[in-house]
């Protein structure tokens, strides 16, 4: 998955309308008679995996065209206490306009990314597919699976329209998992696989028997998934989901699931402690980044 500038520019643009709203009140003031050309970073105060720099660097374009902008490091790149992200040579206002929004795109991506790539590790050594879940926040899915791919996880259902994921609201609705799967299979374009969650080992049998090509062991604990497994016996795909955290990701992988999905990815992210400054990192930064380092 990546990102171009036209996908993310509508987000990008929401952010900036959030921060300037009539217009900077401080650094407005300052630079209405005299706004010099400046040169800054933005940097990292932490350890993590970069990412969101396109979202950061869009952030400027928009409000100067003309901003000279370089990427020190990649989405996907390991970054320590004092890594630049930007280079950043910009008017005085650019700066005051777009410290806070390209910031908060960096911190909270590279935050996510983060995290993904320490469940991954978790379970490097396992024939497993770690993958994230609709859960997170209304309107920025995209990047947010986007920052999934950049910590090493993959993707799961994107929206309503490109999986077909039977769930138990379906099921009650059809009456049984045996009338959704025909019915579903009768209506849907034929490049669709099928996908049903399944709390209990007669679902599954049912499911198995539709011929649905993934079973789903949805908030089952790890007895029940081993016993799914050897119902399964290699007929679909497995998926183990619900509830999964660091504690509890390997116990699942060493059941054989073919895929953990995981809404904790998404859904209670930390963000990295990033900053700007303008010509010099402050001192006090300095002193944060040093600290780190030694401590390290």
């Amino acid at each position: 998955m990546l990102l171009n500038r036209f996908m993310i520019r509508p987000l990008v643009e929401q952010g900036l309308r959030e921060e300037l709203s009539a217009g900077d009140t401080t650094g407005g003031f300052l630079t209405e008679q005299d706004d010099p050309v400046l040169t800054g970073q933005i940097y990292s105060k932490a350890h993590g995996i970069a990412c969101g720099l396109l979202l950061a660097d869009e952030t400027i374009k928009l409000v100067e065209p003309e901003a000279l902008i370089e990427h020190a490091v990649n989405d996907g790149d390991i970054v320590e206490p004092g890594s630049i992200f930007l280079k950043i040579t910009a008017r005085a206002s650019t700066f005051f306009a777009i410290e806070r929004a390209a910031i908060d795109w960096i911190q909270q991506l590279s935050g996510l990314a983060t995290k993904v790539n320490h469940y991954v590790n978790l379970v490097k050594d396992f024939d497993v597919r770690v993958t994230d879940t609709r859960k997170g926040w209304p309107g920025i899915r995209m990047v947010q699976k986007y920052a999934v791919r950049v910590g090493g996880a993959h993707n799961h259902i994107f929206n309503l329209n490109n999986c077909i994921l039977i769930k138990d609201n379906h099921i009650k609705l059809a009456g049984s998992i045996t009338a959704a799967v025909e019915t579903i299979r009768k209506r849907a374009q034929h490049t669709f696989k099928i996908e049903v969650e399944c709390e209990s080992m007669d679902m599954v049998e049912e499911a198995l028997a539709a011929n649905v090509e993934i079973i789903m062991f949805d908030n089952l604990d790890l007895d029940e998934v081993r016993q799914g497994m050897k119902i399964v016996n290699g007929r679909a795909m497995t998926e183990a989901s619900g509830g999964i955290n660091e504690d509890t990701i390997v116990s699942v992988a060493e059941t054989g699931v073919d895929v953990i999905s995981v809404g904790d990815l998404t859904h209670s992210v930390t963000a990295i402690d990033v900053s700007l400054d303008v010509l010099d990192i402050k001192p006090t930064a300095t002193r944060t980044i040093n600290r780190l380092r030694q401590s390290t």
